[in-house]
């Protein structure tokens, strides 16, 4: 992903924060067009996603990148590369600093309570994210909680394909 602000398109009409997961799904793809994952981060970089992030979501991602060394030698990647793709994310997404915890967001999975109280903090329209225990929950308040195989569709519906 290159380096760097936005897109100046205006602000979004829908707004997000990404799962962990999903973010290292992107990361994984990032020399290819393809993937979804990788598909929502140039929705960011154009304009059509206003991605919210805390610091502990993109540390977390960070970590998994760092410690996965299968993952190093399949994908090519340097723990440079996972430095630089923590600052594109902090610069591609608005963070919210130390969101307000809520213990129990997510019942089954506590772990995950921080992508819920980034979002809430946020005041976003979805989380996106295939963590089943996320998933499950389908909403939290007005959140919707969406795969994102469904959330490039809604993506898709309201500002059309990316270029190639």
């Amino acid at each position: 992903m290159p380096s760097g602000a936005r897109a100046a398109t205006g602000s979004s009409m829908i707004s997000a924060v990404f799962d962990t997961n999903l973010l290292v799904s992107a990361f994984y793809s990032r020399n290819s067009r393809g993937g979804v994952s990788n598909e929502l981060l140039r929705f960011v970089i154009a304009g059509a996603i206003d991605l919210y992030l805390s610091i502990a979501i993109v540390d977390e991602a960070v970590e998994v990148l760092l410690r996965n060394e299968r993952a190093q030698a399949t994908y090519r990647y340097s723990p440079e590369d996972i430095g630089q793709y923590r600052v594109d994310l902090l610069t591609l997404a608005t963070v919210i600093d130390d969101p307000p915890p809520i213990p129990g967001a997510v019942p089954r999975d506590p772990d995950d309570d921080v992508i819920v109280a980034c979002a809430v903090a946020a005041g976003v329209q979805y989380i996106v994210s295939r963590d089943d225990h996320l998933l499950s929950l389908r909403a939290y308040g007005d959140i919707a909680i969406i795969a994102p195989e469904d959330f490039v569709h809604i993506v898709r519906r309201d500002h059309g394909r990316l270029p190639d």
